[in-house]
């Protein structure tokens, strides 16, 4: 089986070393890249490796140890997420609060697992994803984990904003850096393993931006490209509107995004996507966009807004996202970026 990913070949090497070689294995990793590009595929394929008792290359994907972590249920590997469980008595499951972040009592469950020797595994290993959402308590707390791990534990964290991490918790990683896969492989892979047809897998090749994860939910998901457009729509209504219309569409986005951030940023990065897109077509490069089954659109807002317009909103798209990591007014940063849109 071996480790069967697509794209990924500097990171996997990197981990590959290691696991053949102890004195190259570090206590703890950061997987850092975009969301759905395969950082969390691999982190499991990795606590595969380290922990199978497989003849030849591992992980081999067919020992008891290579099964149970396939099926998330090795009692060595764990992941550590938003809604997770803890040992707090009053609130040990955070999955039924609405819980936004990994909280400190979680941290506090993790180090108790940690502290304790592995039940059958040779190695522990703890995946926390996403890593960026530590609160400032949890990151402190976690930092003892990450100084004095036990010998047999590795830690795994994974994120698409490094930059919400606390230096102290970077610094105390190895970073791995994942960038996307190719247009062709997500092609190909989408082809003939997820058996799309050919002009579905070039669309969604182009669509997904090295995002593997991306284009095969979306081949399964109807309901994700319907969003997308719905998005597209509202940015072209939105641009035709006034005031009254952004502020409107701000307190809705920021109301939404106290009940589900993830929606919210998945919008804001389609905002993204549509000024780039404009970018281009305005220097002339229209080719590389990928609404290109709106170009007429594009083609418009590129010659209304020029070059100067589309790098002011990509500047505001960008400053959004530092508000929310920095949690500021979620309506209030959405107002701003609205208002700092070209007219």
């Amino acid at each position: 089986m071996t480790w069967d990913i697509v794209g990924h070949e500097k990171a996997i090497d990197v981990l590959k070393r290691a696991v053949g070689d102890e004195q190259r294995l570090s206590h703890a990793y950061l997987f850092a890249g975009p969301e759905q590009v395969g950082r969390a595929t691999v982190a499991r394929k990795f606590a595969q490796a380290l922990n199978c008792t497989g003849e030849g290359d591992r992980p081999c994907g067919e020992c008891r140890g290579c099964r149970l972590i396939a099926e998330e249920k090795h009692p060595d590997v764990e992941t550590m997420s938003i809604g997770g469980v803890c040992d707090e008595s009053e609130h040990k499951d955070h999955s039924k609060d609405n819980s936004q972040d990994i909280r400190i009592c979680q941290v506090r469950r993790l180090q108790h697992i940690v502290s304790r020797a592995p039940f059958e595994a040779r190695m522990r290993v703890i995946i926390v994803d996403p890593a960026d959402a530590l609160t400032t308590e949890a990151s402190n707390a976690f930092l003892k984990t990450l100084e004095e791990p036990p010998d047999n534990v590795v830690l795994v964290l994974v994120t698409s904003r490094e930059e919400a991490l606390p230096e102290t918790v970077r610094s105390r990683c190895r970073r791995i850096a994942f960038g996307g896969a190719s247009r062709a492989e997500i092609e190909t892979a989408m082809r003939e393993r997820w058996g799309a047809d050919a002009e579905k897998a070039v669309k969604l090749s182009r669509m997904a931006q090295g995002r593997l994860g991306w284009a095969v939910d979306a081949l399964d998901n109807e309901q994700a490209l319907d969003d997308r457009e719905e998005v597209l729509d509202e940015i072209a209504g939105l641009l035709k509107g006034g005031d009254r219309e952004r502020f409107e569409y701000a307190r809705a986005l920021g109301d939404r995004y106290q009940r589900n951030n993830k929606a919210v940023r998945d919008s804001l990065n389609v905002w993204s996507d549509w000024w780039r897109d404009v970018l281009l077509t305005a220097s002339g490069e229209e080719e590389l966009a990928l609404a290109n089954d709106r170009l007429d659109t594009l083609r418009s807002h590129a010659s209304q807004y020029g070059i100067a317009g589309a790098v002011r909103a990509l500047r505001a798209l960008t400053d959004v996202q530092q508000h929310l990591d920095e949690h500021a007014s979620p309506t209030l940063a959405l107002e701003v970026m609205l208002l700092e849109l070209p007219r």
